[in-house]
């Protein structure tokens, strides 16, 4: 039986592929394997009537390949600032256990979990300057699609009406990207995508 959940709040990527992400049409990798972090920081959510507002949680990730062919790694991070309970709660949703997409969904394709990790997290949301800090581990900081030519800054927006982690997604260069827990979780990302969405999950 799923456990009863559910999250409104900000969703965050970064990875390797060119912006867009190949991934979100169905399409392999930019560079035919899949690296980055994923996460979100909760508005509103509960989960079995434990509050999680205000917290936030990301995995490392890591497939080599198109991330439905599996085989793939995570690492789980929790904000260190939750209880108990709401650690708990947050790392039964992002591992999957809790069931409902999209981590139910993700789970599936990770061969090794690591964590969870509970670290200090500093997340601020602010479109094109949205920047994240995650322990000594992550940091993720957006800017602006520039044009190669003029150098002017390009607005873009993914729009996903079937989509399994988000329906509409900005779409941003990174800034600044880097992650480093061990040699399996050892990369750096900048000029790569990012993106930053409101959701709603589970998603249906």
């Amino acid at each position: 039986m799923t456990n009863k959940w559910h999250i409104n709040g900000d969703y965050m990527l970064g990875c390797n592929c060119d912006y867009g992400c190949p991934c979100n049409f169905v399409a392999p990798p930019t560079k035919g394997f899949c690296e980055g972090a994923i996460g979100f920081r909760v508005e509103e959510g509960a989960y079995n009537g434990v509050r999680l507002d205000g917290l936030s949680a990301f995995i490392a990730v890591k497939w080599p390949g198109s991330i439905h062919e599996g085989n793939g790694m995570a690492c789980i991070y929790i904000d260190e600032k939750a209880s108990s309970e709401q650690r708990d709660a947050l790392n039964k949703i992002i591992s999957g256990e809790a069931g409902g997409p999209p981590f139910e969904i993700l789970s599936k394709t990770w061969a090794e979990i690591i964590g969870p990790k509970f670290v200090s997290m500093e997340v601020k949301i602010a479109g094109k300057d949205t920047e994240v800090t995650v322990g000594n581990h992550i940091r993720m900081a957006f800017e602006s699609i520039r044009h190669p030519a003029s150098g002017v800054a390009v607005d873009s927006k993914v729009v996903l009406p079937k989509g399994m982690i988000f329906k509409e997604g900005d779409q941003y260069s990174l800034k600044e990207f880097w992650l480093k827990d061990g040699p399996n979780l050892d990369m750096t990302l900048d000029g790569k995508c990012g993106e930053l969405a409101k959701v709603q999950w589970p998603t249906g």
